[in-house]
């Protein structure tokens, strides 16, 4: 089944395909029985619809930021900067679940299964901090701060810039890479850091602040190829935010 599917192939690396040639010998020498319930357990997984609660949640999630907004805007009419702050990463937040929803089934067990080899932890690791040094850089002259924010606006800030990162990183670390070029897609991924770029940068270029995106963009990327996950890509953006954020 895995050999005759292109797409299959080649969503998995090399060591994947190697185990899972391995597996399959081995799956050879079992029951029959055994193999049919593999057999429909891999149908399941390639060919199953896709889970319906990430929809629902994502629908859950913009009726509340819609209701959010419109309250804040009441309430606090003139803090049209902090809320542009505070509710643009929770947009996108709010978007994480579809975007989660339009991933297949094989997709979301590939790239969010726990890898704890101590290579992908050590590579994590130097990217989240190479990832602070940056968004440090980057948020140095930012005219709001976690400091003077009370706790209703600090709270939704965390929620947004914490689940944001996964909206961002099945986009631009996953589908836009994964359309352009073949595995592990690095014409996409820096194609993906100068989307991600112009996606960030406020609309008076600055080139130095473009320079700090590019190598956050590179930085995800690398790690999301050196790992062959969106988890660790995800936790580390997000672990990122909100340190750079409680410490401003």
């Amino acid at each position: 089944m895995v050999r005759n599917n292109v797409e299959l192939r080649r969503l998995l690396t090399s060591e994947e395909r190697t185990s899972l040639n391995d597996h399959y010998d081995k799956l050879g020498r079992e029951s029959d029985a055994t193999r049919r319930a593999t057999a429909l357990e891999l149908r399941s997984l390639l060919s199953g619809p896709a889970a319906r609660l990430p929809a629902y949640l994502g629908i859950a999630g913009m009726l509340a930021w819609c209701v959010l907004l419109i309250v804040h805007t009441t309430l606090y009419p003139n803090k049209e900067l902090l809320r542009f702050y505070v509710f643009q990463p929770l947009l996108l937040a709010a978007l994480a679940p579809f975007s989660l929803y339009l991933l297949s089934n094989l997709e979301r067990k590939l790239f969010f299964r726990l890898d704890t080899r101590p290579s992908s932890l050590l590579h994590s690791i130097l990217a989240f901090t190479a990832l602070t040094m940056l968004l440090a850089s980057i948020n140095q002259d930012v005219p709001v701060s976690s400091g003077r924010m009370d706790g209703f606006h600090l709270t939704i800030w965390l929620i947004g810039i914490g689940i944001a990162p996964l909206f961002e990183e099945i986009a631009f670390r996953h589908w836009l890479p994964s359309r352009i070029g073949r595995a592990p897609h690095w014409i996409g991924h820096f194609v993906s850091a100068a989307i991600f770029t112009a996606a960030h940068v406020p609309t008076t270029l600055d080139p130095e602040l473009a320079l700090y995106y590019t190598l956050c963009g590179i930085t995800l990327s690398a790690l999301r190829i050196q790992t062959d996950s969106l988890l660790w890509t995800f936790l580390v953006h997000s672990a990122a935010n909100v340190a750079i954020v409680l410490a401003m």
